[in-house]
This record gives C-alpha cells, sequence and structure tokens, in this order.
C-alpha cells in the first residue's frame, strides 16, 4: 500500500500480548566479517573460515552484536513525522541475552513481548516495556532484548484509555 508506514504504534501494545514484526533480513557473509574487521575483532571463529571450519559449528560465527542490531532494527516502532520522532528514544536495553550461534545465510525474524504499557496523557507517545525476542528460520530463540522507551500513538493526540 503506497504510503503504508513500517512499525507499529502504541495502540498496537497491549500487555500480555506478542507483536510479530513483519520481515525479516538475511545476513550475509561480507556484512558481519566487514563488522568484524572495523570493530578490530581479530577472533578466528568470526573471521578465518578455515579456522572456524575446525570448531563445533564447522564455519564463522556472525557477530552477536550485529545478531541483536538486525533485531532491533526489524522490531523497530514506526517513526511517525520528523517532528515527533525525537520522542521516541529509549532508555536503552536492560539485558541483550544470545540464546544460540548465528551463520551468514540465516534470515532473522523479530516478535515483541509487550510487558507493560503506559499513556502519558496529553501528549504523542507513550511508554513501553517489552522483550524483543528475535528468531531463526527453525523458529528457535537466537536473542532476547529487554528495552522500556517511548512509542507514538497512532493518533497523535488520541485520548487516554489505553
Amino acid at each position: 500500500m503506497a504510503g503504508a508506514r513500517r512499525g507499529w504504534w502504541l495502540e498496537d501494545a497491549i500487555p500480555g500480548t506478542t507483536i510479530r514484526h513483519r520481515g525479516g533480513r538475511t545476513i550475509t557473509d561480507s556484512e558481519h566479517v566487514w563488522l568484524a574487521w572495523v570493530t578490530h575483532n581479530v577472533s578466528d571463529l568470526h573471521g578465518n573460515a578455515d579456522s572456524a571450519s575446525r570448531t563445533e559449528w564447522g564455519q564463522p560465527l556472525v557477530l552477536g552484536m550485529l545478531t541483536a542490531a538486525i533485531v532491533i532494527g526489524l522490531a523497530s516502532p514506526a517513526d511517525g513525522s520528523p517532528d515527533t520522532v525525537a520522542n521516541t528514544w529509549s532508555d536503552g536495553w536492560d539485558s541483550i541475552r544470545l540464546e544460540r550461534p548465528v551463520m551468514a545465510g540465516v534470515t532473522l525474524r523479530a516478535e515483541s513481548q509487550i510487558e507493560a504499557v503506559t499513556a502519558v496523557p496529553g501528549v504523542s507517545f507513550g511508554r513501553v516495556t517489552r522483550t524483543i525476542i528475535g528468531r531463526d528460520p527453525d523458529a528457535e530463540i537466537v536473542v532476547r532484548i529487554h528495552e522500556e522507551r517511548n512509542i507514538l500513538r497512532r493518533v497523535p493526540h488520541a485520548p487516554d484509555g489505553l
């Protein structure tokens, strides 16, 4: 649909429910090797295919922070207009837990388990506490990320009553 925004809004966040985010993202060989290089991560486990072939995984592993970053991006809320996007800041992530190794070629998907929602009266956003779950193609959990952040309302000054 033309003009449709990707993401989700405060009204979509209901405590005790899970939002399954649209789309997925396949990690390529070159991007995880590039990130290891640019961050000076010299571990053979990430960038040396010959050495990694002799590990229990048989191939290089994707950097965990690349996995987390991709899943966070997939779970991003709607961004609204440029004048309201500044209100969607996050307090940061309370925890990031890598559950399983990820290899290049894997497509990641994301979902958000909504824990708490607080509507802020008279403003265009509210607070959401959630756990972002990243899954591989077998639906296995590869990463869990916990955060609290501001989320925009679909209608900027909707009545309070979430």
